[in-house]
C-alpha cells in the first residue's frame, strides 16, 4: 500500500495495512518504549528486543511508507503527543533535557554493574592481566567507535610502561599485526564481532602466533570464535538503552579495570605513572 498523505501517524499507518506476527511485535515494542530508547535504538537492538529479524524490520518500514528504520524512528519521535516520559515531567510533549540525562546515566550505570558482575564471576580478566604483565608486545585493534575504546585502553596502560601500540588507521593496524610474534597479545574490540578491518588485523596477529583477545557483544561472532580469550560486553534486552551504543561506553571502563589489576599484580609499575606525572609537573595545575 502506498501512503499518499504525510499526515498519517505511525499508528494510523499500522492500522491501514496487514501485518505479519513478527511485524506486530516490532510495532508493539516501538510504541511501548521511551523516547530516549527510541532515539538511540539500532536495528540490532530492535531485532533482539522484539524477536523479529532485521529483514522483518526493514519490510515493516517500507510497508508503512518509510525508507528504513531511521526514518520510522524519526517519525515516531516527531509526532505530537509522543512524550512517553515514564512519569517524568515534560514540556510541550518533549522530555526535559535533565530527565533525558538522568535516564541515560542510569542506563550506563545498569550496564556497568552488569559488566562488573560478568568480570567478577569469570576468570578472563585475571588471565588477561597475566598476559599483559608478561609479554613482549601488545597491539590494540578496532574501528569507528570501537577505536575510541582502544584509545582509552592505550592511554591508560601506556602510563604503566607497557609495550603497547595503537593506530586508528586500519592498514597500520594490519602492519602492526603482521609484526607480532608468538605470545604477543592482540586485543581486538568490535561490538558486532564482524568488522572486516578488525577481523583482518586480528587474524593476521593470530596467524603470527599472538594470543588474541576479543572484546565484543556477540559470543557467536567471527571475532569471538577466533579469540583465545573472549571478554563479553553485557548486551541483552533485559538492560536499558541501546546495547550497541552504551556498551561501548562501558567497554571504556576496561581501561581502568586493567590499570588497577596490573598495579595490584605488579605494584612497581606504578612508578612509571608517577614518573609521567613528574614530567608534566606544574603544567597540570
Amino acid at each position: 500500500m502506498q501512503f499518499s498523505s504525510e499526515t498519517l501517524t505511525f499508528e494510523e499507518r499500522t492500522v491501514a495495512v496487514s501485518l505479519f506476527p513478527a511485524e506486530k511485535r516490532v510495532v508493539e515494542h516501538l510504541l511501548a518504549i521511551s523516547p530516549f530508547e527510541l532515539g538511540v535504538m539500532t536495528s540490532s537492538d530492535l531485532s533482539e528486543r522484539s524477536g523479529a529479524s532485521r529483514s522483518s524490520i526493514d519490510r515493516l518500514s517500507r510497508k508503512l511508507g518509510y525508507p528504513g528504520l531511521k526514518e520510522m524512528r524519526k517519525a515516531l519521535l516527531m509526532e505530537a503527543g509522543r512524550g512517553h516520559d515514564g512519569g517524568k515531567s515534560t514540556e510541550g510533549g518533549e522530555e526535559k533535557p535533565g530527565d533525558i540525562a538522568d535516564r541515560i546515566m542510569q542506563a550506563i550505570a545498569a550496564r556497568a554493574q552488569a559488566m562488573g558482575r560478568i568480570l567478577a564471576e569469570r576468570d578472563e580478566i585475571a588471565t588477561l592481566t597475566s598476559w599483559l604483565a608478561d609479554t613482549r608486545n601488545i597491539c590494540l585493534f578496532g574501528a569507528g567507535e570501537s577505536a575510541a575504546v582502544c584509545n582509552a585502553i592505550y592511554m591508560r596502560l601506556v602510563r604503566l610502561g607497557l609495550p603497547i601500540s595503537f593506530a586508528e588507521e586500519h592498514h597500520t593496524q594490519v602492519t602492526l599485526s603482521s609484526l607480532m610474534k608468538p605470545d604477543d597479545v592482540a586485543v581486538a574490540v568490535s561490538y558486532s564481532g564482524e568488522t572486516k578491518s578488525t577481523l583482518w588485523a586480528a587474524q593476521t596477529a593470530r596467524d603470527n602466533g599472538a594470543r588474541l583477545v576479543s572484546v565484543t557483544g556477540s559470543p557467536s561472532s567471527a571475532l569471538a570464535k577466533r579469540a583465545d580469550l573472549a571478554i563479553l560486553l553485557p548486551t541483552g534486552s533485559s538492560l536499558p538503552g541501546s546495547a550497541e551504543v552504551l556498551d561501548r561506553v562501558v567497554a571504556m571502563g576496561l581501561s581502568e579495570v586493567l590499570f588497577q589489576c596490573l598495579v595490584s599484580k605488579q605494584p612497581e609499575l606504578m612508578a612509571y605513572s608517577m614518573k609521567i606525572d613528574d614530567a608534566f609537573g606544574e603544567a597540570r595545575t
